[in-house]
Order: structure tokens, then sequence, then C-alpha cells
């Protein structure tokens, strides 16, 4: 049922019997009448049938200005959870339940420079926890190997929403990140206080070749931890004028064990099944591939990362400059600001981690454990709208892009080599994944594009991102444009030679694209009713 509902309710009593006329008025006009009789008596039912009439004829006329006036709207965010301490995956043994809860520790702490420069002992809980996160400090560093540049100085300081693994949170580190330990970094205009985090990537060098790589926010310059460091910031206010510069923000970490876990052949099947329909939308879609093995790349807003291993090596290098075994060499060797060895974090061996196994593993590596074993997000039970919404999200075409579910391979307890088969990690088999997405690339057009290529990712170019856990977002898209789930939907339409809309990274080549390929998904979703409309909304607000 929508908003700006009635409910009629006329009862009329027949000595010790009664019968009942309900009334409902729905958003757009229409009514339900429920009839429930309890008198034997007929004329006490027409009777109450006539009278019934009046009501409703009244109510039609009160309710008429409000209907033709209602829009749809994005009920906005649920509540977040009392606590910001996620699940792991149901199943897991103690084994793997320990590396997980030592995981949370890891990837919690605050990161410095070098390993005399943390202000309390490290690898342990924090002597100043964190109210929203016990695991991690307040504000004493408790970690090192930082490099001289970077984008944060912690892991789940940008995935906190809405609790530890998430997405960008309400209110951007961006300050607090550039000032820690009295940094001197000018925070650049286009991290807002109120709005997503935003790492950035420069579309061109200055020579004119491609660039497309992350570009630090950050340098050391400033901080008692680097007193010498002098590195300066680029130039992103000339960047932003010249419209080189492309934005992405955190992408939530929940469930990837199991998008990981999922076959390159269930991906490609489903490429290729309803081939028909999907024509007829204008819909293609392809898989990034990785370019030696030719495994299908996974995470990250282009898919430009093929594992959970890799994608936590490059984040510890690209976001907070540790080098580590995947990417042993600093981003910068500036002598006065590389405080760290390099590779810094590897296993350890001095000898009172080298015999715990919770703590030999390095930093990193307890990330990519960290994102393997958390648990995906679970939907909030559903209304009547909602559920008429997910039967209309399939109905209009959203699924043909944003699958509903994928199916991992294996099972708990194998008894023939056959059967031996999907994920090590027993928990990880035999099951359902209701990420809503298909994984794979497909061309967004002008409105989308940003202008960098990643594999076979083209410049207008995007994976679907996956949908669970969108009910408790704040930003959407990969550049946070919008907190409004209905601007970005519109903004999935982009026509050919586009001059990009509202897409903040849009520049001369903008008009050069063509189509979206969910243009004619859009165009159905417009074709809704107003209600239909918020009922697509409400289905993925409880997401």
């Amino acid at each position: 049922m929508f908003p700006y509902t009635s409910k009629v309710d006329y009862s009329q009593k027949n000595k010790s019997a009664y019968f009942r006329c309900e009334i409902e008025l729905y958003a757009e006009g229409h009514t339900e009448m429920k009839l429930v009789r309890v008198s034997n008596s007929p004329n006490r039912i027409l009777g109450g049938l006539a009278i019934s009439t009046l009501v409703l004829a009244s109510s039609l006329v009160g309710q008429s200005t409000s209907s033709s006036k209602f829009k749809a709207a994005d009920p906005g965010p649920r509540p977040n959870p009392t606590s910001t301490i996620p699940r792991p995956v149901p199943g897991l043994d103690a084994n793997e339940i320990a590396l997980f809860n030592e995981s949370l520790l890891r990837v919690s702490e605050l990161e410095g420079t070098c390993d005399t420069c943390a202000q309390q002992p490290q690898g342990v809980p924090p002597i100043d926890p964190d109210p929203t996160n016990p695991f991690s400090p307040l504000r004493l560093v408790n970690s090192a190997g930082m490099g001289p540049v970077f984008n944060a100085d912690q892991c789940f300081i940008c995935h906190f929403q809405p609790l530890i693994g998430g997405s960008s949170t309400a209110v951007n580190p961006a300050d607090k990140i550039a000032h820690r330990l009295g940094g001197t970094n000018t925070v650049p205009s286009f991290e807002l206080s109120n709005g997503a985090f935003r790492e950035v990537r420069l579309k061109y060098n200055a020579d004119g070749t491609r660039d497309g790589g992350v570009t630090s926010l950050f340098t050391l310059k400033g901080r008692s931890d680097a007193p010498n460091c002098n590195l300066q910031q680029p130039d992103f206010e000339s960047q932003v004028r010249n419209r080189n510069i492309a934005f992405r923000t955190p992408l939530q970490l929940f469930g990837l064990g199991l998008i990981e876990s999922i076959s390159d052949s269930a991906i490609i099947d489903n490429m290729n099944a309803n081939s028909s329909l999907k024509r007829s939308l204008g819909i293609t879609g392809k898989p990034n591939r990785v370019p030696n093995n030719g495994t299908v790349s996974r995470f990250g807003w282009k898919a430009q990362n093929a594992s959970l291993t890799l994608f936590a090596g490059e984040a510890y290098s690209v976001e907070m400059g540790i080098s580590n075994d995947l990417f042993p060499i600093s981003r910068s060797e500036d002598t006065s600001c590389n405080l760290s060895y390099e590779p810094f974090d590897v296993p350890r061996t001095d000898v009172v981690d080298y015999n715990n196994p919770t703590k030999i593993m390095p930093a990193w590596l307890m990330f990519a454990v960290f994102m393997r074993f958390v648990d995906a997000p679970q939907p909030a039970a559903m209304n009547n709208s909602a559920l008429r919404g997910k039967q209309l999200f399939s109905d209009v075409g959203c699924s043909q892009c944003h699958t509903p579910s994928f199916q991992t391979r294996g099972v708990a307890n194998p008894t023939t080599p056959a059967q031996e088969i999907g994920p090590h990690t027993v928990a990880l088999r035999g099951k359902t994944v209701n990420l809503y997405s298909d994984l794979l690339l497909h061309d967004m057009g002008a409105t989308m594009a940003d202008n960098i290529i990643q594999g076979a990712a083209g410049a207008s170019e995007f994976r679907t991102t996956p949908l669970w856990g969108i009910g408790q977002r704040l930003f959407f898209l990969h550049d946070g444009r919008t907190s409004d789930l209905l601007v970005a939907i519109q903004d999935h339409f982009s026509a050919a030679n586009s001059d990009g809309g509202d897409n903040p990274s849009k520049d001369q080549a903008s008009p050069a694209y063509g189509p979206s390929e969910a243009n004619a998904v859009v165009n159905r979703f417009n074709a809704l009713s107003e209600g239909d409309k918020q009922s697509i909304l409400d289905f993925l607000r409880a997401l």
C-alpha cells in the first residue's frame, strides 16, 4: 500500500451480530473494499453498503487533490544497527573465527610512519579505544609503515557506513586525515564535509598521454612523525578547472568472500541468458578479464581487481601508502618523507609473532581475510509496497543487469572427488549470493563516464554495482554525486552525444559517447505510475 492511504471503516450492529465494510484508498486514487459479513440480515448488509458508498465518495473528493500531487520519493536510508561490529559469514570454523576477530583488530589500526613513531603498543587492542569501534584507537597511532603519499591512515575511516566494512560515512573524514599529527595538507574543494569521501584519478598526464591511476590526496608534510617532510600536494584545483579529474568513492566490503566464490562459468552463463530480452532493451555487457590468465575480474567500480588478495594489497599501497608483498615499492621515494622499509608489511618473523598463527600474517593479508569472512548485508522485512517493488524491479528490466542472485559451488561435506569443488572455506560453499549484480561491465554513456580506462573497461563502462546493502548507503554512483536514489536511477540514462548532464567528470569527450545500455529500462521506470515507482524505491531501501 502506498503513502496517502485512507481507511474508511464502517460498522453496523444488529443486536449481537454486525458486519463491517472496509474501504482502502490508495495513493493512485483506486480503492479496495472488503466486506466482512457476520449478520444474517441482507437488509443490514445492503444498508451498510449504501452508507459506505456515500462515505467512499466523500473520501475520494477529499483525497483527489492529495493523490494527484503524490510523487515518488526516496524514503532514505534505514536506521543504522546499534552495534558497529559486523558479523562473520555463518558456519566458519573456530580457526576461521579467530582469524576474522584478529582481522577486525589489524585493519582498525591507526597508521603512522616508522615503527618507533607509534604512540602505543602495536598488535594489541588500543589503550584509547574509539567509542564507535573498540578495535580502533581514538587518536594515538598504533601501527606503522605509512608512506609519503596517501588517501587515508586507517581502513575503516572510510569504510564505516552503516558499520565496520561499509561505505562512505555521513561526515567526510578528509579534514581529520589531512591534519592528523599536525599535518598541513589542504582539503581539496571536492571533499565536502557532508559529502562522500572521494578518491582521485587523473585522466591524462601533462604530456597528453593517458593516466588513470590513483593520485594521492595527502602527504606527510607537517606531521610530527615525519618532521622533515616537505612534499607538496598536487594542484587539484587546476585539475578540476581543466576537467582532468575523476572521482571514486569507497565501496562496501560486505559479502565479498561470497562474490569471490562465484564461478566464472556462472557469470558467463548468466551473461548469455535472456539474450533476446537483453537485445530488445539494448543491454549487452561483458566481463573485465585478467590479462595474464583470462579469468573474470570482479572487484572495484570497473571490475579492475581479480581477487580480494589483490584488492587488499593495492588498498594498502594506494590508499595508505604502505608497501607490502604485492606492491613492494613505495609510491613515493622522497628521502625526506619515506621513513619505512620497502616492502614494509610482510609476514612477521620476530619471535613473538612468528609463533602466533593469528599474528604471523601481515596486516594487508588480514584485510583480505576480513573481506573474505565478513557476512553479506541482510535485507529488512519487506512491506507490501516493497514486495510489489521487487516484482516491478524485474518486470521493468532492472534485474537484467542487477542479477538478483548467484549460487556458489560445492557442498559442506563432499563424499566423492567430484564434489570437491567450490571455495576451500566450507562456509562459502553452496550458498545463494543475493548480490543484485551480474558483475559485468556495461556502457553507461556520458552521464556516467569518467574517461578512465582500466583493462577492458572503457571510458564510459562500469561494473554493475551490487545492490545488497543499498538500503543503508548514503551516497550513490561511483563518484558519490547524489544521496537520492531517484537521481541515481535517472542518471543511468544517457542519450547518445549527451553533454554529460550532472556528471562531475564530464569533459570535452562527453558528446562522443554512445547511449547508455540502461536507457530502455529507465524509460520503462519513468512510464510507471508514481505509486509503482515508490514501490521500487521501497524495495531498494529494504535491501
